[in-house]
């Protein structure tokens, strides 16, 4: 894996033990990578999973690190985009933390630390002018979501955006290379309120009515900001498997 922060590249190398356990998660893990590419032709299409945040409401480890199911959040959102797109970049300004990912690691290149400045950090480093972007506390995101959001990216359009109940999801969208400038410029004036940077006649709200033929229930945009939230998830989880059982 790399880390690119404030465009230094770092190359991180890892050697991995001889423990029997350790290898036969490994074989497992990258068998089931080569199976998928065999049979899913990915996005054309960068992901980017925002990590930064103060976890206020949430205090003491991570969002990101918080364990569901028997995984973290973070290694679920990536495990779900590594099978639909074929770039995942994490943005963060602690790049160490997340050295076992094996993603592109990059820094804010906008130093007010706000979810704006990630944002443009993430399309700015993409290697593909649609980028989907999303925040690192959404336990239950979808593939069938995700690329309905992407297929939804037609000319015309550089921001795609979904709606669900509760209004649109800024930090579950697709933008373009061509908001860069557009971003830019708010945060030269200070603004850093995502929407504000919106193009006028260039933003495609997908509606919920759509997204619900989906998922139904809507979980995919569950997030978790609280003790509360995470006890919910960790429930969800464990009802599932109860079902499956």
């Amino acid at each position: 894996m790399q880390i690119i922060s404030n465009g230094l590249i770092l190359r991180l190398i890892f050697i991995f033990t001889s423990d029997n356990k350790v290898h036969e998660k490994f074989f497992i893990k990258e068998t089931y990578f080569n199976l998928h590419i065999l049979h899913m032709k990915k996005e054309k299409c960068t992901g980017v999973i925002l990590a930064g945040g103060k976890n206020s409401r949430l205090p003491g480890k991570r969002k990101g690190f918080r364990d569901i199911g028997g995984q973290s959040i973070i290694q679920r959102i990536y495990d779900v985009l590594d099978r639909v797109v074929d770039e995942v970049i994490i943005v963060t300004n602690d790049p160490l933390e997340f050295a076992v990912m094996d993603a592109l690691i990059v820094t804010d290149i906008d130093p007010s630390r706000c979810a704006l400045a990630g944002v443009h950090a993430g399309i700015f480093y993409a290697s593909h002018d649609k980028v989907f972007i999303t925040a690192c506390d959404t336990p239950f995101v979808r593939e069938d979501v995700i690329s309905y959001i992407i297929s939804c990216a037609e000319p015309g359009y550089d921001v795609i955006i979904p709606e669900t109940r509760g209004g649109t999801e800024a930090l579950f969208a697709v933008y373009t290379k061509a908001c860069l400038p557009l971003i830019e410029n708010k945060l030269d004036q200070g603004i850093h309120m995502i929407k504000k940077f919106y193009p006028e006649n260039r933003v495609r709200v997908i509606p919920v009515s759509e997204l619900e033929k989906i998922d139904p229930q809507m979980d995919n945009f569950f997030n978790v900001n609280t003790p509360g939230d995470l006890k919910k998830a960790r429930d969800m989880v464990k009802k599932e498997k109860e079902i499956l059982e």
